[in-house]
């Protein structure tokens, strides 16, 4: 007599192993979720930002955010992947641009080494123009070397509104020069 062949188990739902992940947090369950969706929430990201570095960090983001918070799942986990697949990505984009304007800015305002007489002359001039709350902010940051905290602290006022109003007044600080 031969033994007899047990059927092969049915896999799990998502429902059934998100319920398992989010009672166990087993890493186990979690990883089969990544094996099902892992590369699917790849292709998405990259089909939006192009660069496979950036795609799979924006992936990663998605499936810390899974790990992290899988009670937010409500009805589809494939349908909440994509979602935060393109949040993710939005933020990553966002990110990317936040840092090419500080990057500028910190550009614009690196001093050359030997900076003329008339170029200090210019933009201490664009730089008296700007409205007090402009120059503040700007003259904290870049002249006295503050960071964002110290310099928000120094002003009374979040470091938001700071970084705000130092965006602006690098802008119209360029604009003043640049005449």
């Amino acid at each position: 007599m031969g033994e007899r062949q047990v059927p092969p188990l049915l896999a799990p739902s998502d429902t059934d192993l998100l319920a398992t992940y989010h009672a166990s947090r087993s890493p186990e369950v979690f990883g089969e979720l990544v094996a099902r969706y892992g590369s699917w929430v790849l292709r998405v990201c990259r089909r939006r930002l192009g660069r496979i570095q950036d795609a799979e960090d924006a992936t990663q983001a998605v499936f810390l955010a899974l790990a992290r918070h899988p009670e937010r799942v409500q009805y589809s986990l494939a349908g909440w992947l994509c979602r935060a697949a393109h949040r993710a990505v939005r933020d990553l984009q966002r990110s990317a641009g936040r840092r090419a304007r500080r990057e500028e800015a910190a550009a614009f305002m690196r001093r050359p080494a030997h900076p003329s007489l008339e170029t200090y002359d210019e933009v201490t001039l664009a730089l008296s123009r700007l409205p007090t709350r402009l120059r503040q902010a700007v003259a904290l940051r870049y002249l006295e070397g503050l960071d964002q905290r110290e310099a928000a602290r120094r002003l009374g006022c979040p470091q938001g509104t700071l970084a705000t109003r130092t965006r602006e007044g690098l802008h119209r600080l360029r604009l003043l020069v640049a005449r």
